[in-house]
């Protein structure tokens, strides 16, 4: 309706039930300019309300806030408020992408199509209409070229009709009560139509992104190049990233295997991005080019000489770690404690892989072996 249309069916009403001289009627009608809904329903204001904000507000943080809480509880109870307001949009989000509906209409593939495009929450009301539509009748008026013009009534009051547009080479369709301008989700009229025309999907000019399950796809892969905007591509940036971050942890933490992959993939990750930061400029290459090497230290011209004072070090530690174990071996396993006992050992048998002899006994009185 329109305000023309309105203006004559308000002068019909009047004279119909003889209300020129009320009063009360009058002061109405002069408070016409307040009736905002009836005069903005064709323009999109996204659900949005002056009050909505600051009513949602007050309805979420009321049952986390008391006025004798301390600084200290008010800023515990106002970081759980964020954390829940935040999950909340997290398992809305996880249903509308990883979970399916169950289809319960006449009209199955229109609500399936639905149900792949909308979030959950829109596709609740757009079902509504769905099945709203089950029950209308609809018959064509006429043909003009392109367009189609389409009669819809409820079933059962045949008295009050809705004319509906069907653009066929825009695949755009129009219906007189302005919801879908006004709501941006097709009424049941248009699905009406739709049902006469055995159109299985919605035309995508009657899909708008806002409702749909990609709607921050433009935000996630904006490239903002302005200097004085990098605060806030910063910030939207670390947002996105922890949303989807938040989503890879619900969904990688309830399996071994999959925590695992993740884990490496998330390290592997990191490394390669510190390694960019590092290095910029191979940052833009590809692994499969070459590319010059980074600047190594060279060895010293006496490093060969450290290398064989190494060696020596180590054989030597060696041969005192052996010698020690093999004194401790033996004095645990002397036959009595007058009795000294030697080891028969050589300078090759010294060493990581030295071989232990077989001590023989020394005489007491004269010091000599056997």
């Amino acid at each position: 309706m329109i305000v023309k249309e309105f203006q004559v069916m308000w002068g019909d009403m009047v004279a119909r039930y003889n209300l020129s001289s009320n009063s009360w009627f009058d002061q109405t009608y002069e408070l016409r300019y307040l009736w905002d809904l009836a005069y903005l329903r064709d323009q999109f204001f996204g659900q949005i309300r002056t009050t909505c904000q600051c009513e949602g507000i007050n309805s979420l943080i009321k049952a986390y806030v008391r006025k004798k809480d301390i600084l200290l509880e008010f800023i515990n109870n106002m970081e759980t408020v964020v954390s829940h307001y935040r999950n909340n949009a997290r398992v809305a989000e996880f249903n509308s992408k990883y979970t399916d509906p169950v289809l319960v209409t006449s009209l199955p593939t229109l609500e399936d199509f639905a149900a792949k495009i909308f979030t959950r929450n829109m596709f609740q009301e757009v079902r509504k209409k769905i099945e709203g539509a089950c029950a209308m009748n609809t018959e064509l008026v006429i043909q003009d070229g392109g367009k189609l013009y389409f009669k819809c009534n409820n079933f059962g009051v045949p008295e009050i009709d809705h004319v509906v547009e069907f653009d066929i080479v825009g695949r755009m369709l129009r219906c007189e009560c302005l919801w879908f301008e006004n709501r941006e989700i097709p009424y049941m009229h248009i699905f009406a139509c739709l049902k006469h025309q055995h159109i299985e999907v919605i035309p995508e000019r009657l899909v708008c992104k806002r409702w749909t399950k990609n709607a921050k796809s433009d935000f996630m892969k904006s490239n903002i190049d302005d200097p004085n905007d990098s605060d806030k591509v910063l910030k939207c940036r670390l947002g996105v990233l922890g949303a989807e971050c938040s989503r890879l942890i619900d969904v990688a933490c309830k399996n071994s295997s999959d925590f695992v992959e993740a884990m490496n993939d998330v390290v592997n990750t990191i490394t390669k991005t510190q390694n960019r930061g590092e290095n910029p400029r191979n940052g833009n290459l590809d692994d499969n080019y070459v590319v010059d090497p980074l600047v190594v230290k060279t060895q010293k011209a006496g490093s060969v000489k450290n290398q064989q004072k190494i060696e020596k070090d180590r054989n030597i530690g060696g041969r005192i770690a052996a010698k020690s174990a093999f004194t401790d071996q033996v004095k645990t396993s002397s036959p009595g404690p007058n009795i000294p006992i030697c080891a028969s050992t050589s300078n090759e048998e010294f060493g990581m892989n030295s071989r232990l002899a077989e001590s023989p006994v020394v005489a007491p009185e004269t010091g000599m072996a056997d």
